[in-house]
Parts: structure tokens; C-alpha cells; sequence
């Protein structure tokens, strides 16, 4: 284990100090821990050597002793302190939306007191949040209410991250708590459409376009109502086969509400067996079960198969490939490349049509490029809206289907969900041909 930094004392000074090495870039700092052999020194020293060692052994940022706790803290360093903690704590996706909101926070208030960072504040940023801007290098869109609330919480933890820490007093994260959140009717704030199950027309139309593994893990998601992550990383070792009752089970290592405490187990029946067991054959166990880099070299290997210009004609298997390509194929899945398959797949499913339509002798670019100077980009996003779909949305449609065919209950345990209530609300869509054929009846 390796040694602790000693406690010492300068020859030339009367001050106690302790060196410190910074595990990851390997940088040495004195820290100065007050008047050598005092009671106080040696209880600064201790602290300091704590939060090294809470910090992963990386120089911490500790306050020299007698110095005032609040003196020009300014809401940046605070942004600063918190942000290091939050981006090694919050999965990808988590940390990424609260680094939007702390960016905008020290735009408009870095250089601002922390101690002076009141509801009135939060307010004028979160106005701004409504109103978006459209004058930076890359505009920022207005943000929807329901985003704007959470945001604004993240902004809230920071502070009460702070003040468990002693960086700042609890009363600025108290006060924080006097801004109610946005309420629906009652704000400018713009409102994003209810999620709902994929439409039947737009997931036939666009299944034919999706490689081997993505149509795979979409066709699960159906069957099982699975979130992306959970099948994206799944491995053989993680099935377990139970042929006494037919049905296999996986536990994902890591999920949503891992931090709850929840057990997460997903069920997989014949018909899911059936299009795993086409991924489990000659796979290693700790491999995962869908690679994009299987895909790319089946794509290629269908391309060679449609080839018509004989082999010496033309460019030969593995002749035009780069030695060291920037960009390679990765083992697995992420949640974002995922999703960019399905929306590359529904863009060949359903291609813009009229004058949004690519000409036969245009590049991408020339296409953008005619449609930006015809103020059609609008009209593009909007028809790529109305004909792409997103992957969580399959997770209703499984809900949807199991609660019309099998009832609320059953629907709520394939899900995951702690309480049958979410899945009410939120993910199973109520039938509406029973209310249609009662209303035929007696309306």
C-alpha cells in the first residue's frame, strides 16, 4: 500500500506542510497547514489527507487555514467543485444534461456571489431557459417545461451539494427552494408531445432497412419491454436458462433504478429464445451478444454478394481499406448509436418526398445546401419528425400489449415498474376500442 505524505516542517519556516502527488497526472503541491506542532496544523493535515484520499488520491481543493469559508465564492467555483463530483457519479446521459445547465448558469451568473444567488436569480435564468437564443455559434433551442423543472432542481442539488460539504451556507439552497416549478397552462414555456407506442405503418416500414443485431434488439424490446440499455449490453453469461419452466431470465448488472435498490429481471419467452439463440451460437460467453462490428462486416459481405462486375474489374475485397481507419466499428451498442440506426433506417423507409426529395446527381451536401437556400430545412425536420421513432417508444408499445392482452398487473412486473401506477400513466395506452364499442352500444 503505498506510503502516506508525512506531516513536516520547512527549515527555513515555521509552518507545517504536507506534499501531495496527484495520482493521475502525477503533479506534486504543498499544501501549508498552519503554525508547525499545533493542534490545528495537525487536525489540517489530517483533513487534508482525507479528501486526497476521498478524491482518489487526486489533489483536492482544500482552504488555507484562517481563511474566510466565504470570501469571493463565487457561484463558478462552486460550478467547478460540483462538476467534478457529478461527472464520475451520474451515468453519461444524466451528467451531460446537468452540464447544460450549469454551463448557462455561469454564462449568466459565474462572476456572481454564491452567497447572492437568490430565487430572483434562478428566476432570469430560468426565463431564459424559455426563451432559448438563437445568436450563439450553435443556438440553443427554448428548452420544454417539464426539462426547465428538472433542470432547475439540478441547479438546486448543486447548491445543497455545497452546503453538505461546508462550502456555503445551507440558507442559499433553502431559499432556492421558495421558486415553484412551471405548471402547465400557466407559463410560455413550450410543452413536448405525450410519448406513445410506435405506429404500426411507421415500425413495418422501417424494419425491412434495420441491420441484423438492431432489428434483433428492437423486435426484444417488443416481445420483452426491455429498455435499450438493458439488451445492449447483454452477454450469454447473463442468461439464465431455466428449462423446467421454458423461460429465460437476465439480470442486467447495471439499470435505471440500480440506485433504488431495485432488482431489475427481464423474461424472455420462446419467441424471444428463438431470435436469441441466433446470437448465442459459437459467442463467447463474456462477448457481447450485438456488435456493430459484426453488422459492418455482414453489410460488407452482402454488398460482395450483389456484386456484378467480376472480381478483376474493379476494386477486390480488403484492397481500398485504410491500414489505420480514425473511426472503427465498436464491440457494442451504445443507447446513441442505436438510436441513430433506427433513424437512419426510418430515413430510408420513408425518404422526404416533393421538393424535399434527393436528386439522383446530388451529394448530401449539395442536397442541404438547396434546401437551405430554399428555406426547406423547416419542412425537413418537421417530415423527419411525423416519419422517424425512437427507441423507449417500443417499451410502450410492449406495455400497451401486454395490458390489453394480460391486464394492468402483468404489464407493471414485465416492466420493471415499483408501482402499478407509473405504469398507468405512463407507459401502457388504455384500449380505446372498448370504450368505442360501449359508446356504439348505449351513445
Amino acid at each position: 500500500m503505498p506510503k502516506t505524505p508525512a506531516y513536516r516542517k520547512r527549515l527555513d519556516r515555521v509552518q507545517a506542510l504536507v506534499t501531495l502527488t496527484d495520482s493521475a497526472t502525477r503533479r506534486r503541491k504543498d499544501y501549508w497547514l498552519g503554525e508547525y506542532g499545533t493542534p490545528a496544523s495537525r487536525g489540517m493535515y489530517h483533513r487534508v489527507i482525507a479528501a486526497w484520499e476521498a478524491n482518489g488520491r487526486r489533489l483536492p481543493r482544500v482552504e488555507a487555514p484562517g481563511a474566510s469559508r466565504d470570501d469571493d465564492r463565487r457561484v463558478k467555483a462552486i460550478i467547478c467543485e460540483y462538476w467534478r463530483w457529478a461527472k464520475a457519479y451520474y451515468d453519461r446521459n444524466r451528467a451531460g444534461a446537468i452540464k447544460s445547465a450549469l454551463s448557462l448558469l455561469r454564462r449568466y451568473f459565474g462572476d456572481t456571489s454564491a452567497l447572492e444567488f437568490g430565487p430572483n436569480r434562478l428566476r432570469t435564468l430560468r426565463d431564459e431557459m424559455i426563451r432559448g437564443d438563437g445568436d450563439l455559434a450553435r443556438p440553443r433551442p427554448p428548452w420544454s417545461r417539464k426539462y426547465i423543472n428538472s433542470q432547475v432542481q439540478s441547479i438546486r442539488h448543486m447548491f445543497k451539494w455545497a452546503a453538505a460539504r461546508e462550502l456555503l451556507a445551507v440558507s442559499v439552497h433553502q431559499s432556492l427552494g421558495a421558486l415553484e416549478p412551471l405548471r402547465r397552462g400557466r407559463t410560455t414555456a413550450r410543452e413536448n408531445p405525450k410519448v406513445g407506442p410506435v405506429a404500426a405503418q411507421l415500425l413495418d416500414g422501417t424494419l425491412p432497412y434495420l441491420g441484423r443485431p438492431v432489428r434483433a434488439v428492437v423486435e426484444l424490446q417488443l416481445l420483452s419491454g426491455a429498455r435499450p440499455g438493458e439488451l445492449l449490453s447483454l452477454k450469454p453469461l447473463h442468461i439464465e436458462m431455466d428449462e423446467q419452466s421454458g423461460v429465460w431470465t437476465y439480470r442486467p448488472e447495471t439499470h435505471k433504478n440500480a440506485h433504488r435498490e431495485q432488482e431489475r429481471v427481464i423474461y424472455f419467452g420462446p419467441r424471444s429464445q428463438g431470435i436469441l439463440r441466433a446470437f448465442l451460437r459459437d459467442r463467447p460467453t463474456g462477448a457481447f451478444c450485438f456488435s456493430p462490428a459484426e453488422a459492418e462486416a455482414t453489410r460488407r459481405a452482402d454488398l460482395h454478394e450483389r456484386r456484378v462486375a467480376p472480381l478483376s474489374c474493379g476494386n477486390r475485397p480488403g484492397t481500398n481499406r485504410k491500414a489505420a481507419p480514425k473511426r472503427q466499428p465498436a464491440g457494442c451498442y451504445t443507447t446513441a448509436s442505436y438510436r441513430r440506426a433506427i433513424s437512419y433506417a426510418c430515413d430510408r423507409g420513408f425518404p422526404p418526398a416533393g421538393s424535399l426529395a434527393r436528386r439522383n446527381a446530388e451529394t448530401r451536401a449539395e442536397w442541404l445546401e438547396r434546401l437551405k437556400k430554399d428555406n426547406l430545412l423547416g419542412e425537413l425536420s418537421e417530415w423527419r419528425r411525423r416519419h422517424r421513432w425512437r427507441p423507449n417508444q417500443l417499451r410502450h408499445n410492449a406495455a400497451t400489449d401486454l395490458r390489453r392482452e394480460f391486464g394492468l398487473e402483468a404489464a407493471q412486473l414485465a416492466l420493471g415498474h415499483a408501482s402499478a401506477q407509473i405504469t398507468d400513466a405512463v407507459y401502457a395506452e388504455r384500449d380505446r376500442a372498448k370504450v368505442i364499442e360501449i359508446m356504439r352500444r348505449i351513445g
